[in-house]
């Protein structure tokens, strides 16, 4: 990354309030400790209650269209799929990606789990088919996938679990024409996280 370009932090989460920008970004350190090594860094709240993948990749536009240039879109987990959606529909936004510990979409116990937690939060049938949809990546067809052109660096989850497979960031690999995978870390929001702040920051600065 360079210190000139503005950094983009995309939380990550799904009708999950608790699962914000702060809890993501700011309070395990990762926002900070960008700032201090001198990069311009925002951290937008997403839609709290999305009815599309559309919604969140046009919110994000919103943001980053008051931005001087492109930006380095960081993304976690479910804010995957919104920077990814975001980089195919507006491209020129977009100068790379890193998509950190990326939600896995196409296993159908992990998509059953989420349908029900979303209708018991009230979402409706028509929005969370929109939302949920067996793809690799929520929200992406491959053929869109392979559409992106932005540089994208893959930051799996170490350990893996249900939700964060490592599965899903080898097929991203295979999908997104011009994506590497780093160093593995737990997501920042895991209680582990803490010890390998260092190492994250450190994958995300040498991008410079």
């Amino acid at each position: 990354m360079s210190a000139v370009r503005p950094v983009v932090l995309v939380h990550g989460g799904l009708y999950e309030p608790v699962v914000d920008a702060a809890a993501c970004w700011e309070r395990p350190g990762v926002a900070p400790a960008l700032r201090t090594l001198g990069y311009e860094v925002h951290t937008p709240a997403r839609p709290a209650r999305p009815r599309s993948w559309a919604d969140e990749s046009h919110h994000l536009a919103d943001e980053l269209g008051r931005l001087p240039g492109p930006a380095v879109v960081v993304a976690a987990s479910n804010g995957c799929s919104a920077a990814l959606r975001l980089a195919a529909d507006r491209p020129a936004l977009v100068d790379r990606l890193v998509l950190c510990w990326p939600a896995t979409g196409d296993d159908a116990e992990v998509d059953a789990s989420v349908r029900r937690r979303l209708l018991a939060e009230g979402v409706e049938p028509a929005a969370l088919d929109r939302l949920l949809d067996l793809e690799v990546q929520r929200g992406l067809r491959p053929d869109e996938l392979r559409s992106i052109t932005q540089p994208a660096l893959l930051v799996p989850a170490e350990p893996e679990d249900a939700f964060h497979q490592r599965r899903t960031v080898a097929e991203l690999r295979q999908l997104l024409p011009f994506a590497t995978i780093g160093l593995g870390t737990p997501p920042s929001v895991h209680p582990s996280f803490p010890g390998h702040l260092g190492a994250l920051v450190s994958l995300l600065h040498v991008l410079d």
